[in-house]
């Protein structure tokens, strides 16, 4: 897969983990209410594809004992070995990526899915989740809601940020253009880091999925849907989404839909919860 975009913070993973550190854990705390719902006992193994840097998965590594990360860049498999070596890590397109095992839990994080700019790309990355599901396995995944871009407030043409934390100093502006008949955004960022004279030049394409068409996708490819949010507290709304005044260095806080959904295998099997 060639990738659909160029980041600074991907090319230098670590980087990443200072400026978007869930400090508060928000992610997990979300997966282990998701746990408590829609399973009958905590997962015992685990595949993360789009792992990045291997934050999320480490976490996860606490309590489950059987972690795998697939990521498209060398630059993240390298650093996720290097800084977790309890996690196997592999390089993979997650369209194509086959490890000829399942697995009781995937996830799918940090708009991974919304790479997939394409229907058949959409299509071709849920067959993977179901080639590493078995019955019973629980998906987890995060993709930009079309309705917070479309129908909402999220479309925002320019977004400030600025980031200082021990070891990073920098401000950045994103500039983004909306194709409404496409369903595609795409973010140009440009960063000034203190003590560096040139400015760093990101790019970035993402497909924006409607709340319906992302619980299709799943049930095409076996999986039965769960739950479906636009928030980490798994509160009902009408999945609107809103943007929020917070920071937002990456231009895309609170725009979100986060899907849990069972493998089925084409069977109809209620849901816990």
């Amino acid at each position: 897969m060639d990738p659909g975009f160029r980041s600074l913070l991907y090319r230098e993973p670590h980087l990443y983990d200072l400026v978007f550190p869930d400090a508060d854990n928000s992610l997990g705390r979300m997966c282990r209410e998701a746990f408590r719902r829609y399973l009958p006992a905590p997962p015992r193994s685990a595949l993360d594809i789009g792992c990045g840097s291997g934050q999320f998965l480490a976490s996860l590594a606490e309590t489950v004992d059987d972690c795998w990360g697939v990521d498209l860049l060398e630059e993240h498999v390298a650093y996720a070995a290097a800084r977790h070596p309890r996690l196997r890590v592999v390089q993979g397109d997650m369209r194509d990526v086959r490890l000829d095992r399942a697995f009781a839990l995937i996830t799918s994080f940090g708009n991974a899915l919304s790479y997939a700019l394409t229907d058949l790309d959409l299509a071709r990355t849920a067959a993977t989740w179901a080639a590493h599901a078995t019955r019973g396995t629980l998906l987890i995944a995060d993709v930009l809601n079309a309705r917070s871009y479309l129908d909402g407030d999220g479309f925002r043409e320019r977004i400030e940020g600025c980031v200082d934390v021990p070891g990073f100093r920098a401000a950045s502006v994103s500039t983004h253009t909306l194709d409404r008949a496409a369903r595609r955004l795409t973010r140009t960022r440009v960063w000034r880091i203190a003590g560096q004279a040139d400015p760093v030049v990101d790019w970035a394409e993402y497909r924006l999925v409607f709340p319906d068409e992302l619980t299709r996708l799943c049930e095409a490819a076996g999986f039965q849907v769960c739950g479906l949010f636009d928030n980490r507290e798994l509160r009902p709304t009408e999945l609107a989404g809103r943007a929020g005044a917070g920071p937002d260095v990456g231009g895309l806080r609170g725009r979100k839909l986060y899907v849990f959904a069972r493998y089925a295998g084409g069977e109809a099997t209620p849901c816990p919860g």
